[in-house]
């Protein structure tokens, strides 16, 4: 009975810990419950989204969007403090599971290789900061707090961390220690966007560590698919609704890496197949992960078209001085206008991102509003 009992015990603890690794729902509950604003706008997300899929059918058109990010590392011990190539490791991590260059997508089962998705979607670390300089895109901040939790004081400067750049024009990332055994948490985006929209992950867990088994970057995977409005593969209820077609319904989240198929049958959808728990928003161990859909990536290219229309930049991604803005050069002619998706745009269109491309070589994005 005593062993029974300690068993029993080291489970629940195990549970516990668990639960904690992605803390975005709860974030986003708090946020609901606190910002009235953010409530309303994130009440019509999913009908607008889908209301964007329905008149953008040609995703499939390969036009890759360019994100740039800054990585803000809060810092209190050495061990925090993490190094430039960690940092660069997880760029590339994120760069190959947006992309499906991940090494690890021969795992994906048969059953499911004909929908995973090359999202189109690539990361930088910003060369251009919000004034115009040259950048490394890291920023660090040695602070006195020995962790930090969901309250997003690491987000501000006043309360021990650093404030955001322009969160409308980067992905801010902050890396810090993250306590109760919690790996990360993300904005979701809407309409309304705060100072402390981004994504915030411990540091034991972004990029290659060793801090297994969440050691191979993809804690930041899954955030920023959450921080691009995805949610989680079981819809966060007992075979609940994840707003996306082709993951197959899963009655809750999964840990350690099952066998396929795993829980066949489940939810009473006949389903053979079982989970598609090696999803990037499933919660599985990072070496299980290899897998966003083509219904995951439309939801994400909605949320940038919709919700961050201002954050695809490749100029900011390549440095230098080039703007996006204006040219000096008087002779140039405008060549063409598209969207971000690359498709020509002839007519006059409103509240959506354009870029304007011209013949020496410079690009202006223009939002037309009425």
């Amino acid at each position: 009975m005593k062993k029974i009992l300690i068993l029993l015990l080291v489970t629940l603890n195990l549970l516990a810990t668990a639960q904690e690794r992605c803390g975005t729902v709860a974030h986003t509950k708090s946020m609901i419950e606190n910002i009235p604003e953010y409530a309303a706008a994130r009440a019509k997300v999913n009908a607008q989204t889908n209301e964007w899929i329905n008149n953008n059918p040609d995703l499939n058109q390969k036009v890759t969007i360019h994100i740039p990010v800054v990585v803000h590392v809060v810092w209190n011990t050495n061990q925090e403090n993490i190094s430039d190539s960690q940092i660069e490791s997880q760029i590339d991590i994120l760069n190959a599971d947006f992309n499906r260059t991940n090494v690890d997508k021969i795992n994906t089962p048969s059953v499911w290789q004909s929908i995973a998705a090359d999202c189109d979607i690539e990361f930088c670390l910003a060369k251009v900061d919000p004034n115009g300089n040259t950048t490394t895109g890291i920023t660090r901040t040695q602070t006195t707090y020995t962790s930090f939790t969901m309250n997003n004081d690491v987000k501000e400067t006043a309360n021990g961390g650093i404030d955001a750049w322009d969160n409308d024009r980067y992905l801010n990332i902050w890396v810090c220690d993250l306590g109760s055994g919690l790996l990360g948490y993300a904005t979701p985006p809407s309409n309304w966007i705060g100072s402390t929209d981004g994504v915030v992950i411990g540091y034991k867990y972004f990029g290659n560590s060793n801090f297994a088994p969440y050691n191979k970057g993809r804690t930041a995977t899954h955030e920023v698919g959450h921080w691009l409005n995805l949610e989680h593969v079981w819809g966060d209820n007992f075979c609940g609704n994840d707003q996306v077609s082709d993951t197959p319904s899963q009655e809750q989240e999964n840990y350690s890496c099952p066998s396929f198929p795993y829980n066949a049958n489940s939810c009473q959808t006949n389903n053979a197949n079982g989970d598609m728990f090696m999803n990037f928003m499933d919660y599985t161990n990072d070496a299980c992960m290899n897998l966003f859909t083509n219904g995951q990536k439309a939801r994400m290219i909605a949320a940038i078209n919709q919700y961050r229309p201002n954050l695809s930049d490749i100029n900011k991604c390549e440095g230098g001085n080039v703007s996006i803005t204006e040219s000096t050069n008087s002779s140039k002619k405008l060549l063409k206008i598209v969207d971000v998706l690359g498709r020509d745009i002839k007519e006059k269109t409103t509240n959506t991102p354009l870029l304007y491309i011209y013949s020496d070589g410079s690009v202006k994005k223009k939002i037309i509003t009425e």
